[in-house]
C-alpha cells in the first residue's frame, strides 16, 4: 500500500486512551516498506476533534466529512486489519503531516 493511503482499519482490542473500533487511518509508513512487511504504520482520522497543532492536524477530501489525524495515535497495524481504501491524502497535505509527526516526535 502507498503511503497515504487513507483506509478503513479494525483497531478493537485497544484499550483508553488509545482509538479502537473500526475508523478510517492514514497510513505513514514508506510504500517500499509497507509493499514488504506484514504490518504498516498508521494515524488513526477522527471527525470529532478540532485542529491542535501539530497534535491534531486537519484533513479535507472532496465529498467527505472534515477529518483530523490524531498523531498521538500513530501505531503499527497488521495488515490484516486493513479494510477497504477511502482516499489517497494530497502531496500537500502528506508534507504538512511529515512537519507535524518532526514537531511531536521530535524533543
Amino acid at each position: 500500500m502507498k503511503r497515504g493511503t487513507i483506509v478503513w482499519i479494525n483497531l478493537e482490542d485497544a484499550r483508553p486512551p488509545e482509538f479502537g473500533k473500526t475508523r478510517p487511518g492514514i497510513l505513514i509508513s514508506n510504500s517500499e516498506q509497507n509493499a514488504h512487511l506484514e504490518s504498516v504504520v498508521a494515524i488513526p482520522l477522527s471527525t470529532h476533534a478540532p485542529e491542535v497543532w501539530p497534535l491534531r492536524l486537519k484533513l479535507e477530501l472532496p465529498g467527505k466529512k472534515i477529518s483530523y489525524a490524531i498523531l498521538p495515535g500513530i501505531r503499527q497495524v497488521k495488515k490484516t486489519r486493513l479494510l477497504d481504501v477511502i482516499a489517497i491524502a494530497s502531496p500537500e497535505f502528506l508534507r504538512a503531516l511529515d512537519r507535524a509527526l518532526l514537531a511531536y516526535l521530535s524533543d
